[in-house]
């Protein structure tokens, strides 16, 4: 049950809710961020 849920939440909840809230970021701080959000939780990415 916990890696379904451990699962889910790194294929799902990241980057759908990221990019919720990413979008929403324009209008908290008045201008876009530089650098795009990666949504890389593990640093797989980084290797």
């Amino acid at each position: 049950m916990n890696q379904i849920l451990k699962n889910a939440y790194k294929s799902f909840w990241v980057p759908v809710m990221g990019r919720f809230i990413s979008g929403l970021i324009p209008l908290i701080e008045g201008k876009t961020p530089k650098k795009n959000p990666t949504y890389d939780i593990d640093g797989d990415k980084k290797r």
